[in-house]
């Protein structure tokens, strides 16, 4: 049986989703409008989101952030619980709004919750009592 938590496995996840979060942190400036094929709702949302002028670009800043935490290994555990707002907001997005690229949300939500899994002694002394 593998053991989920070896060193290895974790740098290699950590490597390959933070130059994923790098990637699309990055496009988050570049794209100025969402992808066409969302449908009615999806795209009133995402338009939504751009129309404040902030959200996007502070979700491409976490991303950025995030991807070079796992990349640097420094602070990993709290990108992981940085993302986590976003991630669950992403999975509720295709559930509800849009099912388009699902599998997507799906795989993200996976390898975030995973990365959180991985650290979650880091996380200890949040839910300890004293």
């Amino acid at each position: 049986m593998m053991n989920l938590r070896n060193r290895k496995l974790v740098r290699t996840i950590q490597i390959l989703f933070g130059l994923y979060l790098i990637f699309f942190g990055v496009i988050g400036y570049i794209v100025t409008l969402p992808a066409p094929p969302y449908n009615e709702a999806g795209l009133a949302f995402l338009m939504a989101l751009f129309a404040t002028g902030y959200m996007i670009h502070a979700m491409s800043i976490i991303f950025v952030l995030s991807g070079l935490m796992f990349i640097f290994n420094k602070w990993s555990a709290f990108g992981a619980v940085l993302l986590a707002p976003i991630t669950v907001n992403i999975v509720l997005f295709h559930v509800f709004l849009d099912m388009t690229a699902w599998w997507m949300a799906l795989i993200f939500a996976i390898v975030n919750g995973y990365l959180v899994w991985v650290h979650w002694q880091r996380y200890n002394p949040m839910f300890s009592k004293k």
